[in-house]
């Protein structure tokens, strides 16, 4: 599941997925699946590939050009004729928002996805409520707080993420905003969160992982602060608990759909002394445990 070569579907492969119940992993913001579940242990790993039968998948997909809506949209357009499939999800960062688009809200953006049923949903670092971020004000300081983050904490495939990072750094300077749905459905108050969080969803099968992180080395403190204005950032959150990129209360917290707030018997919070950050959530311990409780197969 680390292996950038990985095949694709073929159409005997849809048949065998759909099988049974199948976990589909769904990667987040400047990512691939490969890269951001690299840190689930093997033994993780084969336990839950154990549990569905091998009925295991990832969706690779545009995080920046395309909104969520539009890679729902790809995805059914993949599906065979007349299958039907029973999906559990582990998503993480803004691929949460192409889970829930899939789970829940269909209608909301005019999609017909009854060939895809969702029992259950693991967010890890998602921006239910959005990230402030995204702002223009503030995306270079989005792609900043990334590249450090890969560059101090490096996971996955460090080099490929900074290279679509390096991108949409291009596409902001030249001013090209709009070219960045995939970024903007992140928005606080845009119109994708407003839709989304407008609907009706039933959350009974939501479970979420969420971050706060403060360094606790005075070294990667002192290095943390000047080369990414820790401080500044928690101003932009405006001192809202958050793991470098996501508010913390936002991944499991009320956003005005009846879904949320995610009950806290099924909510893990990384605690501060792990020194956990936004791209290292699946590298914890307790997290993968939850995995292995909150998903049967």
């Amino acid at each position: 599941f680390r292996d950038p070569a990985g095949p694709a579907l073929a159409p005997a492969d849809w048949g065998r997925l759909a099988a049974g119940p199948a976990l589909l992993f769904i990667h987040g913001t400047f990512s691939t699946a490969h890269s951001a579940f690299a840190a689930i242990s093997d033994e993780t790993f084969a336990e839950l590939h154990r549990r569905y039968g091998g009925r295991v998948f990832a969706f690779n997909h545009f995080t920046l050009s395309h909104d969520p809506r539009r890679n729902v949209e790809w995805l059914l357009a993949q599906l065979p004729r007349n299958l039907r499939m029973q999906l559990d999800i582990v998503c993480h960062s803004r691929g949460g928002l192409v889970a829930r688009t899939l789970a829940q809200q269909p209608s909301a953006f005019g999609l017909d996805t009854a060939a895809l049923r969702v029992r259950r949903v693991v967010f890890a670092g998602v921006p239910n409520n959005g990230t402030a971020l995204t702002h223009p004000d503030h995306m270079v300081r989005m792609l900043d707080r990334y590249t450090t983050a890969l560059n101090l904490f490096p996971t996955g495939v460090v080099a490929e993420t900074l290279e679509v990072i390096l991108t949409a750094l291009k596409v902001v300077g030249h001013g090209a905003l709009r070219g960045l749905d995939g970024l903007a459905a992140m928005r606080p108050g845009g119109s994708f969160l407003s839709t989304l969080n407008g609907g009706h969803e039933d959350g009974s099968g939501y479970h979420a992982i969420a971050a706060d992180f403060e360094p606790t080395d005075e070294g990667l403190r002192a290095l943390l602060t000047g080369k990414v204005a820790d401080a500044v950032m928690d101003r932009v959150f405006s001192d809202v608990p958050n793991d470098l990129v996501v508010p913390e209360p936002g991944v499991h917290g009320g956003n005005g759909n009846p879904a949320f707030p995610i009950p806290a018997d099924r909510c893990h919070l990384v605690p501060l002394d792990a020194g956990i950050i936004h791209t290292t959530l699946f590298s914890h311990p307790p997290a993968q445990a939850r995995l292995r409780d909150w998903l049967p197969g």
